[in-house]
């Protein structure tokens, strides 16, 4: 139960570190959403691959920009715990991106 503590400790301060960018990046979701309005089903269906290679591509740089970002590098981390952090913080971001960025793409498309 430690380890879970710990990680979601460590995810808090990354956050907090952060956290001017992160309401940026709300205001700026809010925007993309306004762009999407009135989009079509098959607008918002046909955005969503692209969103989802954003957030694999976003998943994969910040994987490996946390542990230098946090003064660490990927040969410190020598416990799985280690290893499910970086991923679980990984996938967050990525699962952040496809949601930034499917309003966005799905605003983008032609109006039918």
């Amino acid at each position: 139960m430690y380890e879970v503590w710990l990680m979601l400790n460590i995810m808090w301060e990354l956050a907090w570190a952060v956290w001017p960018w992160l309401a940026a990046l709300l205001a700026l979701w809010m925007v993309f959403l306004w762009m999407a309005r009135g989009r079509s089903r098959q607008a918002w269906r046909g955005a969503l691959p692209g969103a989802i290679v954003l957030g694999v591509l976003v998943s994969v740089l910040i994987f490996f920009v946390t542990p230098g970002w946090s003064k660490s590098g990927l040969s410190d981390m020598k416990y799985w715990v280690d290893w499910a952090n970086l991923l679980g913080i990984a996938a967050g971001w990525g699962a952040g991106a496809v949601v930034l960025f499917w309003p966005l793409l799905a605003g983008l498309r032609a109006r039918r």
